[in-house]
Order: structure tokens, then C-alpha cells, then sequence
């Protein structure tokens, strides 16, 4: 038995190897890119190539291949097809917007508002941000507009400047919408009436500055292609992305994703249902109000502390007073739960929770609108500076929880 596990370890190898090159390359993950099978997704270059089977695939990649067999893996690995208005409740705060400057469109009087569609694939998504947006200049005739689509497919970009879909695409519009912005032809929808906005380059999101000879931009649509990036390929990528946007811009990653605890200069705020990021200005906002249908939750409580034993021990204090709990193991997790749904009425904080504080976390409440210092609670000892001992916990809850 031992004997043929170092065989099926050795067979192996080439594979292990290729996904080290891969992840230095081009910063996908094969695994991540290929979650059905490495071998069922290299089907088609293994047969193209005669090769017996993925190990041997992996050699000549590893061994042998020329930059253009890199290129036709990348093809292979990365997902080019995207939606029009793909998850519509996303596409909300852009057709409320008026073209008048305001939190979304602080630039718009200054000059061109310009949008970016990061891994937009064929393109469907970058045509999408350019319809809410001709929305926008309908209402506002002054307001103008740009968007670019970059994506590392080659192949997925020729077919986005083409701007011509399959009718059966156009289903996922509003029917005024298509009527407006698409013709069609051949079974086959046409956004030409689009064209003259929209733009296309290529660029691998995963290496240093590859967005730096676009300029910077007011809003960044980042939805779907995160997940396919090793961990240093996806850190990157997010600060190439931070970089690229002007202050009071906007990225929106897709809805499963999140910059984690990368310091990013990026504040969580609300976007429709869900959050996305902002990058503050050099002046703070003012401070919104909430949502009349979103009152802080007088049951619910944030626990916010680094350590996991930490969180589970005031967790079990709380719920010993009737309330719900939820946690956040640093400062961006916390805010971004804070932006979504009903926000908690108690904040346990840690004083130095990453990356920049308890105190970061509450200044930032009001930004999110939410002003309720006397709901705040920093896990640290009254003018001591040390950690909360049991009896000064229970201290600190009785004057912020019922």
C-alpha cells in the first residue's frame, strides 16, 4: 500500500508543479479554475495536443510550451461569459441615479464618470453599466460617461467588441430597455447604439499596475472572477483594483466575495441588498441616515474581537441576556455586516481589532448611518488600557444592554 501512494504522489507532480507555474503566471488557482476536474476541463488541449493523458499536458507546459500555450490555457481555465444585468438587484443604485453630484456620483460635475468592468468576459456586463448609465444621461443630458472592459481572455474580449449576443441573452432586460438600446438582427441582439461608450483592453488583473495606464475610475464592477485566484493573485488584483479607484469611488465584488482584512483604504457601505466598498474623500462625507425600514435591531449585538475564545465567551454572556449575536474576527468584516439588513443596537469592540482599531469601526457608524455611541462598547478595562475582566464586562453590558 505504501508503494502506491508514492506512485499516485509521483504521478502527480507534474500537476502539483503546474499549479505552483500557473498560480505565478497568471495568479489562477487550477483548482479553483477547474472545481469539476483538472482533467475534464484539459480534455480539449490534451486532445489537441495527443498527449496521453494531464500529467503529461502538465510536463510540456512546465517543460517545453511557448508563451502561446500559456495563452490557451488561460482560455481554457477562465470563465468569459457573463450576463446582461446578470443578479438585477446589483444594477438598483445605478438606475437611481440622477447625474447630479452626490455620493455615488461626486465627479459627475467635474468631468466624465467612468466605470470599469473588471474580468468582464464577452462583455455583457460592461454594456449593462453603459444602458443604466445612459439612463442616468437621459435624465441629466449634461451628465457623461465612460466604460471600459479589461479582461485576460483574448478570445472573450474579440466577442465583447463585436457587441452581437444570442437573442436568448436579451431575456434577462427589461423589455423598454432592449427596445431602446439593441436591435436585432439575425437572431442575434445588436448593442451598437452602446459602442461609441464602451471600450475594451486586455490586462491580467493578478500582475502589479496592470490597471495603471487606464487612470482611475468612479465605480468598479469586480463580480465573479475573484474565486479563481490563488490567495497572492487575489491580494493583488484587490489592490490594483483599491489603486484604481478616485476618492469617493465605488467597488462592488461579487456577492460571495470580500476584501477579508486586506487594508485597502476601502470603507464597506450599502449597495441596494448587499454591501460594496468605498474609497473616502479627501473630505469626509456627511453622515446618511438609516433606512426607515432598517431600525438598529434592539435583540442583536456585534461582537468584534480578533480572537475566536474571546467572541465565544462574551457571546455566551450576551445570550444569557436574551439577545442574538453575531461576530466579526476584524474591523472590514464587522462594517460589512453592519451595512446589511437590520444593524445590531450593541457593539462589543476590541480596542486595537485590525486593521485600525475599535474606534475606526465606530467613527464609522455614522458614516454608514448609524449614530449610536451609547450602544458602543471597546473591550478594554476603563482607563486602563487592559483587557475586560469578567466582573468589568458585566459592568460595561449592564449600561448598554437591557
Amino acid at each position: 500500500m505504501t508503494a502506491e501512494r508514492a506512485g499516485v504522489d509521483l504521478a502527480r507532480r507534474p500537476v502539483a508543479a503546474l499549479e505552483t507555474r500557473l498560480g505565478e503566471v497568471l495568479g489562477l488557482s487550477l483548482r479553483e479554475s477547474a472545481p469539476e476536474g483538472v482533467a475534464q476541463r484539459l480534455r480539449h488541449r490534451i486532445l489537441d495536443r495527443a498527449f496521453d493523458g494531464v500529467e503529461s499536458y502538465a510536463e510540456y507546459l512546465l517543460y517545453g510550451a511557448e508563451r502561446a500555450a500559456w495563452e490557451d490555457l488561460a482560455e481554457t481555465l477562465t470563465a468569459n461569459e457573463s450576463r446582461l444585468f446578470g443578479v438585477p438587484a446589483d444594477w438598483t443604485p445605478l438606475f437611481e441615479m440622477t447625474g447630479e453630484p452626490g455620493r455615488l456620483q461626486g465627479t459627475a460635475g467635474t468631468g466624465r464618470f467612468r466605470c470599469l468592468s473588471a474580468g468582464c468576459g464577452t462583455g455583457e456586463e460592461a454594456y449593462s453599466l453603459a444602458i443604466a448609465l445612459a439612463e442616468a444621461k437621459s435624465r441629466s443630458p449634461a451628465f457623461e460617461y465612460e466604460v471600459i472592459g479589461v479582461d485576460l481572455s483574448a478570445r472573450a474580449l474579440a466577442s465583447a467588441r463585436r457587441a452581437s449576443y444570442p437573442a436568448s441573452r436579451g431575456t434577462t432586460i427589461p423589455p423598454e430597455l432592449r427596445e431602446r438600446y439593441f436591435t436585432v438582427s439575425q437572431g442575434q441582439i445588436l448593442a451598437v447604439a452602446l459602442k461609441p461608450n464602451v471600450r475594451f483592453g486586455r490586462a491580467n488583473l493578478c500582475e502589479h499596475d496592470s490597471l495603471l495606464c487606464l487612470g482611475v475610475f468612479d465605480l468598479i464592477f469586480a463580480r465573479g472572477f475573484l474565486p479563481s485566484l490563488t490567495a497572492e493573485g487575489r491580494r493583488v488584483a484587490l489592490a490594483g483594483l483599491a489603486r484604481a479607484l478616485k476618492p469617493g469611488g465605488i467597488l462592488l465584488l461579487g456577492a460571495g466575495d470580500s476584501i477579508g482584512d486586506l487594508d485597502l483604504g476601502l470603507h464597506p457601505i450599502r449597495w441596494g441588498d448587499r454591501y460594496a466598498y468605498e474609497k473616502p474623500d479627501a473630505e469626509p462625507a456627511p453622515a446618511r441616515t438609516v433606512e426607515p425600514a432598517d431600525p438598529p435591531d434592539p435583540e442583536l449585538a456585534l461582537v468584534a474581537h480578533r480572537s475566536g475564545i474571546v467572541r465565544s465567551w462574551i457571546r455566551i454572556l450576551l445570550e444569557q441576556r436574551g439577545l442574538f449575536v453575531e461576530e466579526a474576527p476584524h474591523g472590514i468584516r464587522a462594517l460589512e455586516r453592519i451595512a446589511v439588513g437590520r444593524p445590531p443596537s450593541f457593539y462589543l469592540l476590541e480596542g486595537s481589532l485590525p486593521p485600525h482599531g475599535g474606534a475606526w469601526v465606530r467613527d464609522r457608524l455614522a458614516r454608514l448611518g448609524i449614530a449610536n455611541p451609547e450602544g458602543v462598547v471597546f473591550l478594554v478595562a476603563q482607563d486602563s488600557g487592559l483587557p475586560l475582566t469578567g466582573r468589568s464586562l458585566e459592568q460595561a453590558l449592564s449600561r448598554t444592554t437591557p
